[in-house]
C-alpha cells in the first residue's frame, strides 16, 4: 500500500473527506466548531506543541500489565523530548479496567484538548470509549491491547487504530494447537465476561469446529471479582472435555488456574491476556508446561525498544508494552506530519507515516523522524511490535502469533515454543 503525498495535499483534503463522515454527529457535540482547529497560518512546522493523551488500566483487573503499558506509552516522549524542536504535552488517565470509567476519562482528555489518545487497552473499554466519546469528538485513538474483532467493523470515520492484532488470527492458532499439538477433539471455554472473551471464544469455536472437526462442549463466562471460580469450572466440565481454553486477564484467569490446581485432569490452553510470568508466584503451584498464544513482538525496532525500556525502568518489557510504545510513536509522528492538533488530520496521517517509501524510522531514530515529519517530509515508521502498516479499518495487516509456555527457568517466566503465520 503506497501513500505518496505531501502535507499540503493531505491537509487540503480533510474538509471534504476526513470530516464528512462525522458531519451529522459533530453538530450536536458542544464546544467543537471550525474554530477549534488550529489556524491555517500556524499549521505545521516545528514551532508548535504535540498533545497526547494516554489511557491505560493502572488499577483493576489489568493493573499488572497496565502499568507497564503506561510506562511504554511514555517512553517515546522521554526519549525524544530533549531532542526535537517541538513541545510535547501529555496526560495520563487511569481507566481502572472499567468501561464506565474509561468513557469518563476519555471525556476528561477531550475536554482538556487532547486530539489523540494512546489506548484504551481492554477491548470492552475501547469499544465504549471510542463510540461514546472519541469518535463523536473526532479524537483519534490507537489501542495497543484491544484485540476484539468487533473493532474492525466500527463506523469510526478513520479515527480508530490499533497496534495489537485482531483475535481472528489468534483464534486460528489456538484451534490448531488444541487439535494438532495437544491432540484434543473436545474443549470447554472459560472466558472473561466481556467483548474480548466472548469474541475470541466464538472465533476459536468456529475454527475448532469447521477446520478441525472438534467439539466445544461448553462456554462459561467468568464474572469479575470472584474469590473462587469452582462453580464455573464445574459447569465447564459438563461433557467431559479434554481441554480447557481459559480466556482472561491475570487476575481472573490466574484465579481460575489456582482453582484448577496442579492435578487438573484437563490440558489447559490460555490466551494472550494471561501471558504474564508473575502468575507463577500468584497461583501457588508451578505453571510450567501450560501453553498459550499471543501476538508476537517481531518488529525491527524491538531490540532498541527493549534496551530503552530496561534502561529507563529497570525492568523487563511485558505483554503489549512494545505495542504501547508503537502507539505513542505513531501518534506523535502523525501529529507532527499533520501539523495540527486535530484528530481528523492526525487520523489521515496515520497511514502516511507507516507506509510508502519515506525515510525509515525506528525507535532508534524516532526523534529524527518526528522532526522530519514536522517539516513535511515523508517518513515510514517500523516499530517495536511489528512493521505496522494499517489497512482501511485501522488494523495492522501483518502479524505473527507466538506459541508459548509458562517456564519458571526462562527470562520473564515465559518460553517460546513456535512462531505461526496464520
Amino acid at each position: 500500500m503506497s501513500f505518496k503525498t505531501n502535507r499540503r495535499k493531505l491537509l487540503s483534503g480533510f474538509g471534504a473527506a476526513g470530516l464528512g463522515g462525522l458531519a451529522g454527529c459533530l453538530s450536536s457535540v458542544p464546544g467543537l466548531g471550525s474554530d477549534d482547529i488550529e489556524d491555517g497560518g500556524s499549521v505545521g512546522g516545528t514551532d508548535r506543541t504535540l498533545k497526547l493523551g494516554i489511557m491505560q488500566p493502572l488499577s483493576g483487573r489489568l493493573e499488572t500489565v497496565g502499568n507497564g503499558m503506561r510506562n511504554a506509552a511514555e517512553l517515546p516522549i522521554k526519549q525524544v523530548e530533549d531532542n526535537v524542536p517541538l513541545e510535547i504535552d501529555y496526560d495520563v488517565a487511569d481507566t481502572e479496567t472499567s468501561s464506565a470509567v474509561g468513557v469518563q476519562r476519555a471525556l476528561d482528555l477531550v475536554d482538556s484538548g487532547y486530539p489523540m489518545v494512546n489506548g484504551p487497552a481492554a477491548s470492552d473499554v475501547t469499544l465504549q470509549a471510542t463510540q461514546q466519546v472519541l469518535i463523536p469528538y473526532r479524537t483519534v485513538c490507537c489501542s495497543p491491547g484491544a484485540t476484539t474483532p468487533t473493532i474492525t467493523s466500527l463506523n469510526d470515520a478513520g479515527l480508530v487504530f490499533r497496534t495489537a492484532l485482531s483475535d481472528r488470527m489468534q483464534a486460528v492458532v489456538l484451534a490448531d494447537k488444541a487439535a494438532n499439538d495437544l491432540g484434543h477433539d473436545s474443549a470447554a471455554i472459560l472466558y472473561e465476561n466481556n467483548d474480548y472473551g466472548w469474541q475470541l471464544g466464538q472465533a476459536f469455536t468456529r475454527s475448532f469446529q469447521r477446520t478441525h472437526g472438534g467439539t466445544v462442549t461448553s462456554q462459561v463466562p467468568l464474572m469479575q471479582d470472584r474469590d473462587s471460580y469452582d462453580t464455573a469450572i464445574e459447569k465447564a466440565r459438563t461433557g467431559d472435555p479434554g481441554l480447557f481454553l481459559v480466556i482472561g486477564y491475570p487476575t481472573t484467569g490466574g484465579q481460575v488456574l489456582a482453582d484448577l490446581g496442579a492435578d487438573a485432569p484437563e490440558d489447559i490452553l490460555v490466551s494472550d491476556g494471561m501471558q504474564e510470568g508473575t502468575l507463577h508466584d500468584k497461583v501457588g503451584y508451578s505453571l510450567d508446561g501450560i501453553r498459550g498464544t499471543a501476538p508476537l513482538v517481531d518488529g525491527p525496532g524491538n531490540q532498541t525498544f527493549s534496551d530503552l525500556f530496561r534502561s529507563e525502568y529497570d525492568s523487563e518489557p511485558g505483554v503489549f508494552t512494545p505495542h504501547s510504545y508503537d502507539a505513542s510513536a505513531v501518534l506523535l509522528l502523525a501529529n507532527a506530519y499533520a501539523g495540527q492538533n486535530d484528530g481528523s488530520a492526525i487520523g489521515s496521517a496515520m497511514q502516511v507515516v507507516t507506509a510508502g517509501d519515506g525515510t525509515e524510522i525506528t525507535p532508534e531514530n524516532l526523534a529524527e523522524g518526528i522532526e522530519l515529519a514536522a517539516k513535511g517530509n515523508d517518513v515510514t515508521y517500523q516499530g517495536a511490535s511489528g512493521s505496522l502498516e494499517f489497512d482501511e479499518n485501522g488494523d495492522v495487516v501483518d502479524g505473527v502469533i507466538e506459541y508459548w509456555k509458562f517456564d519458571e527457568s526462562a527470562t520473564g517466566g515465559i518460553a517460546e515454543i513456535d512462531r505461526v503465520n496464520p
